[in-house]
C-alpha cells in the first residue's frame, strides 16, 4: 500500500495513539492504516512527522499504549484529536 494514501497508522489494534507518518496540519482531516484497512480521524493540533495524537479521550492517569505496549501515563486529560507528547504524558520506558 502506498503512503501516498494515508497520513498516520495505528501499530496495534489495542493502542490508544496513532502516530503521523508525514507532518499534519492543525485541525485536518486525515487518514489512518490500521493492518491493511483505512478509516478516516479529525486532529485537533498539528503533529510533527512521527509524534503521537489520540485516538480517544484519555483520563489524566491513563495509560499511553503505542505497539500493544504502555510507553506511558497520562499527565493530564487528553482529549481525542490531540498531540500526545513529553507535554503530557510521562514516560515509563527508561
Amino acid at each position: 500500500m502506498n503512503t501516498k494514501n494515508f497520513d498516520a497508522i495505528i501499530l496495534n489494534p489495542i493502542d490508544n495513539v496513532g502516530t503521523s507518518i508525514k507532518l499534519l496540519k492543525e485541525n485536518s482531516n486525515i487518514i489512518l492504516k490500521i493492518d491493511n484497512k483505512l478509516s478516516k480521524f479529525t486532529l485537533k493540533d498539528k503533529i510533527n512527522l512521527c509524534h503521537k495524537f489520540s485516538l480517544n479521550f484519555i483520563d489524566k492517569g491513563d495509560k499511553i499504549i503505542k505497539y500493544g505496549e504502555v510507553i506511558g501515563v497520562a499527565t493530564a486529560d487528553i482529549k481525542k484529536g490531540k498531540h500526545v507528547h513529553i507535554h503530557n504524558i510521562k514516560s515509563l520506558r527508561g
